[in-house]
């Protein structure tokens, strides 16, 4: 099937003022590479972290207190330090809250639970959680290409295909094929 897109203008527009294609192209691309340099900052925080504290921390517990309850301390510390990043940054959403927002929202993701979202998933996964980084990698990359859709003035479509962009920027990284997440 040959797709027939004029390079001037990029998707049929649903009232939405038209959009090059090649800019779209253009941003679609740095959404890409921002999102996987992103992901890659999320793992590297999240590996220092892993080694500081099972790697660096869990010993040191161990020699002062038997086995288990170093254990139950340090997991029980993580959890307490979830509880404060609640409580001071406000709860980050849930993972099916965005996806209704990318279908009823016009793929628009509210930025303001970014910040807790990293974190609170950062914190838990670090402490033992048993939450993956997948869901908060796709929340937080496709929040910020949602937010640059909207700084672009982009129409709902577009923005919509931004943060979808965002999103399999974030798959794509956290299963290390950058097409997976397409």
């Amino acid at each position: 099937m040959i797709l027939n897109v004029s390079p001037e203008v990029a998707l049929p527009a649903t009232g939405q003022p038209p959009v090059s294609y090649y800019r779209l192209l253009a941003w679609s691309c740095l959404v890409g590479a921002a999102g996987g340099l992103l992901a890659a900052a999320y793992y590297a925080v999240l590996h220092a972290g892993l080694a500081g504290v099972w790697t660096w921390g869990m010993p040191l517990l161990s020699r002062y207190l038997p086995h288990g309850l170093a254990l139950l301390g340090l997991t029980g510390v993580g959890g307490l330090l979830v509880g404060l990043a609640l409580r001071r940054f406000g709860r980050p959403g849930e993972i099916s809250a965005v996806v209704d927002n990318i279908h009823m929202a016009h793929g628009q993701i509210d930025l303001r639970q970014t910040p807790s979202m990293i974190i609170v998933s950062l914190v838990s996964i670090i402490f033992g959680g048993s939450a993956g980084p997948e869901a908060p990698l796709v929340q937080i990359i496709g929040s910020l290409a949602s937010r640059l859709g909207l700084r672009l003035k982009l129409g709902g479509e577009h923005v919509r295909m931004l943060t979808f962009c965002g999103m399999a920027a974030a798959l794509g990284a956290f299963f290390g094929a950058p097409l997976g997440g397409a």
